[in-house]
């Protein structure tokens, strides 16, 4: 077999495996041919290509790529991150016979940057725009009788001025070549060539059942009256027909539906039907094209007698839970491995919560957006930015955005567009620059509400806004509490008509929604580490703002060096810890429809019995509880200074109707903490009637730490208290001892030993004391070894808990005697770390609460009466060198440092 036939059997493999689907379920035909697969490929770094005829060669390139992935990706076969120039690709493909006489279309999903196109070595024609889709008619250039040959030119150098989205160096790897599926589709002589659909709403912007097409044709030569035949395809509605003079190219007409079924989130019910062009008495079909539809509306308004305005998905208020999604994977990068896994980055998103994805600063492939619409995922959808201004960047961008609304116009699940990201590409507001970041982008924001009036439309994500539908804010950072402090007074005294923050250039609020774009406690930059804890504070104080109506958490997964994905960048689960206080809470209750909001500080501190007054609230947009009851249920659990849990007391009261769409206050808790040193957790949760939990929350508070003496007689025991940091020796191989030391944790990586040497007071007698018992928390101490992105070092890298365990083991000796070893699973760091969140190092970490005791005997009391100190070597052997972490008592999860009782 020659080496084309090789390819070609490679490329038909391919094509069933991989992304053998139709790229476009909104605008499917049924005759067409995916040319996915195994293609010729050659980097052209002189640019010699069309001078040589590259188009027309009849030797092989050099190489071969698997398309449609761009040739940084390992999905390609090329997995060249560092090239950028011109590249050549090249394949053969036949046509059915049952084609011959009909017009031929050759279809690319995406090509960036640059693209010219031969069949057969003519020319057919060239396109630029990286997020475009393009077509060809190859019908005069085709033939039947033989393979043709497809030859593609792609140039792409990432050009700053050019739309690029973040695949810049200062983000994520590049994407060049083609990106997204390429294809064959056959039509008769005349053809549909786009349509789209509106569902009317009334003045309250519900759906009226009545839907209007807007279909345009390409009739090339054919100038006879036509018709359009729409049918459901599953009986939904009658089929109708449409008469279409010969004059012309665009034909509107309505559909009405008989008590409709909207789309939301929760019920996505999608119209699904086929498009067909007819000949004047429908004897003949030219074109015949499947699509479907969703009824329903979006806009922004009061609803009832509230003050501020909501987003209104039909007529109704939503509250939008949104995650940033960069739409990236390890393997692919812009480009999903197949089908199954566009479908399952939607499953995931609902999985944990969320109702939104911001889909970021890209063009996305459109059977993710079908996805979207399929199960119920709103779509925000931005439009790529440029980065470095110029005239060719203005025209590029309008190209882009035109391309992108009309091409994903007709999905129901995408609500809003968003023109530009934090002033990306248009940049802060100068005398200088006045007509590009005032006068264009003011241009660029109308543009996109003439394109389309029926959708939301941000002007500048972020801040800085000149006209806009919604009043949107971005924030990042450690400081929870500084956030919650700075925007209850944002949402009291800034939001509504009239109000100048967060615009620019003189303008003022028409009252859009107040919503957060972007937020998380583990910024981009801030290294490999966890959100649990802190991500829990921030959504708590978004929920507790009660003019706010919507979020945008940052972000999905995990994305190359960002680590603050609710997913790992492979779609692995992560581990939060929230259920070790609170049981049975996931992520899934940070971003929960109804939320409990808990409204005080995060990081609290208390004297021993102190009381303390707790407002609850319940933030309310399901509507289950308008007529229902609801139970609140309420315990105060707390872990005292030796590492045990106590739980308190249930508390619960009954609702029996809570109004919907806005915050409620349910009651004020008046409690009394513990009243001994500890770490106090308030766990907070609603049942519905049936006894399902509705949402669990929780909050702390650390009680009488300071008072934590070194020395204690309690309860007939002699209770010895020492630091981590406290250790006479401590020795291991690949490192002894942190750089910097640290209050309240010490650690060593590998194999060795840590030595501490206990006092024991004078006055405290041996001669009735049974056993020694050591109690700590430990864990174990990975070097980078479980750092994801191990090109980029920041440091403050701790991983989040996840898949990926490093554990350890320590052998305990007391007194020079082995008592015990120790399994240390793992070097964790997840909400289970509170203190260590609170202390602000190495975020997340703990340990696991052990334990060994060693029986008094009459020589070891004699040793310690002797030396009266208790020799303590916690050695962790070579055949497990996992390290070691001890903490104490303003670390990990335990409110204790390492302790020695002596029970008598």
């Amino acid at each position: 077999m020659t080496r084309m036939g090789l390819l070609m059997a490679g490329m038909a493999l391919t094509a069933q495996v991989g992304l053998a689907q139709h790229p476009r379920p909104d605008f499917e035909r049924r005759d067409w041919q995916s040319l996915n697969g195994i293609w010729e490929f050659q980097f052209d770094p002189q640019n010699v290509g069309v001078e040589q005829n590259w188009h027309s060669l009849t030797k092989p390139y050099e190489r071969t790529i698997r398309v449609p992935f761009a040739w940084e990706s390992q999905l390609s076969g090329i997995g060249d991150t560092n090239y950028k120039g011109v590249a050549w690709y090249r394949r053969e493909f036949t046509l059915p016979e049952n084609w011959r006489g009909r017009r031929i279309w050759l279809c690319f999903g995406a090509v960036d940057h640059h693209a010219t196109v031969w069949v057969n070595g003519e020319r057919v024609g060239e396109h630029e725009g990286g997020y475009s889709e393009f077509r060809f008619d190859i019908t005069p250039h085709v033939r039947f009788d033989r393979p043709n040959t497809l030859s593609v030119r792609v140039e792409d150098h990432t050009e700053r001025e050019t739309p690029l989205g973040k695949q810049v160096p200062d983000w994520y790897t590049s994407v060049s070549g083609i990106w997204q599926t390429v294809w064959l589709e056959a039509t008769g002589a005349a053809c549909i060539q786009y349509f789209k659909i509106v569902p009317q709403a009334d003045e309250a912007g519900v759906p009226t059942g009545v839907v209007e097409f807007t279909v345009e044709l390409e009739r090339a030569a054919v100038r006879e009256p036509l018709q359009l035949e729409l049918r459901s395809r599953n009986r939904a509605f009658p089929t109708q027909q449409f008469g279409v003079l010969e004059t012309e190219t665009e034909k509107t007409f309505r559909l009405v539906l008989q008590n409709p079924r909207l789309w939301t989130p929760d019920s996505p019910h999608l119209y699904e039907f086929e498009l067909r062009l007819l000949s004047e008495d429908g004897k003949r079909a030219y074109d015949a094209v499947r699509g479907y539809f969703g009824v329903r509306a979006v806009r922004w308004g009061k609803y009832g007698e509230s003050d501020f305005s909501y987003v209104l998905l039909n007529g109704k208020p939503i509250y939008l839970r949104g995650a940033l999604d960069q739409s990236y994977n390890p393997d692919g990068l812009y480009t999903a491995p197949d089908d199954e896994f566009l479908k399952r980055d939607i499953e995931l998103a609902k999985r944990a919560g969320f109702n939104m994805l911001r889909i970021h600063i890209k063009a996305d492939e459109p059977r993710k957006l079908y996805w979207a619409d399929k199960l119920g995922m709103l779509i925000q959808a931005d439009i790529p930015c440029f980065f470095t201004p110029s005239e060719r960047a203005r025209r590029l961008f309008e190209k882009t955005m035109r391309d992108q609304i009309r091409r994903d116009y007709n999905h129901p699940s995408i609500i809003i567009w968003t023109v530009f990201n934090e002033e990306w590409g248009i940049g802060r507001l100068t005398e200088e620059n006045r007509a590009h970041r005032v006068d264009w982008t003011l241009q660029m924001y109308r543009l996109a509400k003439e394109l389309d009036p029926t959708r939301l439309v941000q002007d500048n994500t972020g801040w800085a806004h000149l006209e806009t539908d919604l009043n949107s804010f971005h924030w990042y950072g450690r400081n929870v509490d500084l956030f919650r402090h700075q925007y209850q007074i944002v949402n009291r005294q800034e939001v509504g008509v009239g109000k100048g923050w967060n615009y620019i250039d003189g303008r003022v609020s028409r009252g859009e929604p107040f919503i957060n774009n972007e937020y998380g406690y583990l910024a981009a930059f801030d290294g490999d580490g966890d959100w649990s804890w802190g991500g829990l504070a921030l959504t708590n104080t978004l929920r507790s703002l009660n003019r706010l109506v919507g979020y945008v958490y940052t972000e999905l997964t995990d994305i190359e060096w960002e680590h603050n994905g609710v997913y790992n960048y492979d779609r692995s689960p992560k581990e939060y810890g929230f259920d070790f206080w609170a049981e049975r809470m996931s992520v899934r209750d940070v971003f929960a429809t109804d939320f409990l909001v808990i409204d005080l500080p995060a990081i609290k501190r208390a004297a021993p019995g102190e009381t303390v007054q707790v407002p609850i609230l319940f933030s309310h947009y399901s509507g289950r509880f308008v007529d229902k009851p609801f139970t609140l249920l309420y315990r105060l659990d707390y872990i005292d200074a030796l590492g045990n849990r106590r739980r308190g007391q249930l508390q619960r009261q009954v609702f029996t109707t809570t109004p919907q769409y806005r915050l409620t206050p349910l009651t004020i808790a008046n409690l009394q903490l513990p009243d001994e040193p500890c770490l106090a957790t308030l766990v907070v949760w609603a049942e519905d009637w049936n006894r399902r939990r509705v949402h669990t929350n929780y909050t702390q508070w650390l009680v009488g730490m300071e008072q934590l003496p070194a020395f204690e007689l309690k309860r007939g025991r002699v209770i010895l208290r020492f630091k981590p940091t406290e250790y006479v020796a401590s020795a291991f191989n690949l490192q002894s001892q942190p750089e910097k030391p640290m209050q309240g944790k010490h650690w060593a990586r590998g194999h060795g030993y840590v030595e501490y040497a206990v006092a024991i007071p004078e006055g405290v007698s041996l001669s009735e004391v049974k056993r020694v018992r050591l109690r700590m928390e430990v864990g174990a101490k990975a070097g980078r070894e479980k750092v994801d992105w191990a090109q980029r070092v920041h440091p403050d890298d701790y991983p989040q808990t996840d898949g990926k365990k490093y554990p350890s083991r320590v052998l305990v000796e007391i007194a020079g005697e082995r008592v015990a070893t120790w399994e240390l699973p793992d070097d964790p760091a997840d909400a289970r770390g509170v203190l260590s969140h609170w202390a602000g190092v190495e975020r997340g970490s703990y340990g696991y609460l052990m334990e060994a005791t060693l029986p008094m005997t009459p020589v070891l009391r004699a040793r310690l009466q002797q030396d009266r100190q208790i020799r303590i070597r916690l050695i962790v052997p070579p055949e497990l060198p996992g390290g070691i972490a001890i903490y104490g008592a303003s670390m990990g999860c335990y409110p204790m440092e390492p302790t020695v009782v002596l029970e008598y």
